[in-house]
């Protein structure tokens, strides 16, 4: 049946049928290919753009345009996806299209939504509200309620969500919308496991499988079945979790999903780990690793090329001056990507190379449950720091860059400094992750250089201070010096290690002090050895993240500006003074500040 109107269509689109007529069947055969061809179903989706633009309707346009940036969603290209919703809002808005300015406007909102830019996300879904509810459009103000509770969702307000999520459900079921119903009922789904009420969860969970096998929405079920094996791993029960999650795997696999893929053979590893079958738990592991992998490279490899194609088109209008200093920007974050891609690639290296330097480590797992833990919290952390502390930023520079593409001309001059500030801020955050990704993943397998020297202490210090003046400067922190006791101290170590050091000490002070603070940076000899503490007055650090620090586990919290990290910086710190025969201590008051010392032996 699908094969014969695949058919039909191809020979609708290379008849000599009107481009009305090709435009639909263009539409309609991506829409068939989405879950079984995805490369056809994108090809098809442009020439619907291209054939779309010669009609003078620009409906047609508009509709190429919302299934060209639907397509790339459900693929996990956001990037593509919001570049081609954007274009759409624009010709929609052109056409005065309230019904599709109304569908842009809740896309855009999702796309950003995924970014994790919630603002953002909620201003779009605000104005959507407002056109649908003008035009009393109730299907349109089901899904802009419904994703308007998700915003509430992210930011913590449990009850605002609940409520806007529970509205969406109820004009669903007055308009028996069944797609409506599967969306509002897993969300609510995850809403109640959040809040503690398991039992209600899995009922709306229940409820949404059922609709969505009706509708046969496979992306929507594989997605529910996580959800409900996660929910039933957390209460233990484990009976039908297996054959659920080889249910999803299938699933995702077909409809070429690696996002529900990659999170369905973790779903998986942690249930062989909860049932104890080790050996299986490592081998969907690395599955999950080997998905999560190809995406990273996907989505940097997109970005890069989209960026490129951006400084390109925007290096050609040398009227916007503030314009330019953005692509400047641009330009070097693509090395920037570049280099990130390549340095994934080292880090997924060293963890499968404990791995297998270790020939009987199935055997070791079952014998050893605390290895398996220990291995367990450190995968975690691993992923975790790839997926999500590098990606946010990667996230934040391509969703500005989209926002500077489509609405610069229309910025003022304050919106654009704000825009670019952000860039500025994303960039930064990206280049210090970096560095200490590369510098961390060198000290793993063996390639960080140590060529100890002798070092004017003090003069290593100003240096470090120098660097690290107009972080302190932006968020008004003092940087204060006494080294006057160490003026004529050497000591011998490693200049690039000392010195990364010492700066990640005081860039970390920095990060947890409160404005208009100050940081002090003290040296003294103390029994022939020298000792350069870095003195804050921030926030402290509990006694127990500070055993997790000295024991050199990565961790990672928001600074006083919400600053974010790796959690590397410090481990990167210890590991580096130990290299160079010295040792690393910290004294920390919750809410009075913290001292780090280095301690090192010196030369004179």
């Amino acid at each position: 049946m699908v094969s014969s109107e695949k058919d039909s269509l191809i020979s609708i689109y290379n008849s000599d049928a009107p481009n009305e007529d090709k435009v639909l069947a263009l539409l309609r055969l991506s829409t068939i290919q989405r879950e079984t061809d995805a490369y056809s179903s994108i090809k098809n989706a442009h020439n619907a753009v291209k054939i779309a633009n010669q009609i003078p309707d620009k409906t047609f346009l508009i509709r190429s345009y919302a299934k060209l940036g639907i397509t790339y969603r459900n693929l996990d290209s956001l990037d593509k996806a919001l570049e081609a919703f954007l274009k759409g809002l624009e010709i929609a808005n052109e056409a005065q299209n309230k019904e599709w300015q109304t569908n842009f406007l809740n896309y855009l909102g999702s796309s950003y939504l995924h970014y994790g830019q919630n603002k953002i996300a909620l201003k779009y879904f605000k104005k959507s509200y407002i056109i649908a509810s003008d035009e009393n459009d109730s299907v349109a103000i089901c899904n802009v309620l419904n994703n308007i509770g998700i915003v509430f969702w992210r930011e913590n307000n449990l009850d605002s969500s609940f409520y806007y999520i529970h509205e969406s459900m109820l004009i669903s079921r007055n308009l028996n919308d069944s797609l409506g119903l599967v969306s509002s009922f897993n969300n609510l789904g995850m809403l109640q496991t959040e809040l503690g009420n398991e039992k209600r969860a899995l009922g709306y969970y229940n409820q949404a499988l059922m609709l969505a096998k009706k509708l046969n929405d496979k992306w929507e079920i594989a997605n529910i079945l996580n959800n409900m094996c996660n929910l039933n791993m957390r209460l233990g029960m484990l009976d039908e979790v297996e054959m659920y999650l080889k249910e999803a795997i299938k699933i995702s696999t077909e409809i070429k999903s690696s996002l529900l893929e990659s999170d369905s053979y973790l779903n998986l590893s942690e249930y062989y780990q909860m049932t104890k079958d080790y050996e299986n738990s490592l081998k969907a592991f690395k599955q999950y690793s080997k998905i999560k992998m190809k995406l990273i490279n996907e989505e940097t490899s997109e970005k890069i090329a989209s960026l490129e194609k951006d400084f390109e088109l925007r290096s050609k209008d040398r009227n916007l001056e503030k314009l330019s200093e953005a692509n400047s920007i641009q330009y070097y974050l693509i090395l920037l990507l570049a280099s990130s891609l390549v340095l994934v690639g080292i880090l997924i290296f060293i963890y499968f190379r404990k791995f297998s330097e270790n020939k009987s480590l199935s055997i070791e797992l079952r014998q050893n449950n605390k290895d398996l833990e220990r291995l367990s919290d450190e995968r975690n952390k691993f992923f975790t720091l790839i997926s999500h502390d590098l990606k946010a930023p990667l996230y934040n520079i391509s969703n500005l860059s989209n926002l500077m593409k489509m609405y610069a001309n229309d910025m003022d001059e304050a919106e654009r400094d704000t825009t670019l500030d952000q860039l500025n801020v994303s960039s930064k955050h990206l280049l210090t992750l970096v560095d200490n990704i590369l510098l961390w993943s060198r000290t793993q397998v063996g390639n960080m250089e140590n060529n100890p020297e002798p070092l004017h202490l003090n003069g290593v210090i100003t240096e470090s201070i120098d660097i690290l003046k107009p972080l302190a400067t932006e968020k008004e922190i003092e940087l204060v010096k006494n080294t006057e006791k160490t003026n004529n101290i050497e000591v011998r170590a490693d200049f690039n290690l000392l010195s990364t050091a010492i700066r990640n000490l005081i860039s970390n002070s920095i990060k947890f002090s409160h404005k208009n603070h100050k940081v002090e940076i003290r040296t003294d000899t103390v029994n022939g050895h020298v000792r350069i503490d870095v003195i804050d007055t921030g926030i402290g650090i509990s006694e127990e993240l500070q055993e997790q620090i000295l024991k050199g586990n990565a961790s990672t919290t928001l600074g006083t500006n919400n600053e974010k990290g790796s959690g590397l910086g410090l481990k990167i710190t210890k590991e580096f003074i130990e290299m160079t025969g010295g040792q690393v201590t910290l004294e920390s008051k919750i809410g009075e500040g913290t001292t780090f010392s280095i301690i090192l032996p010196n030369v004179k």
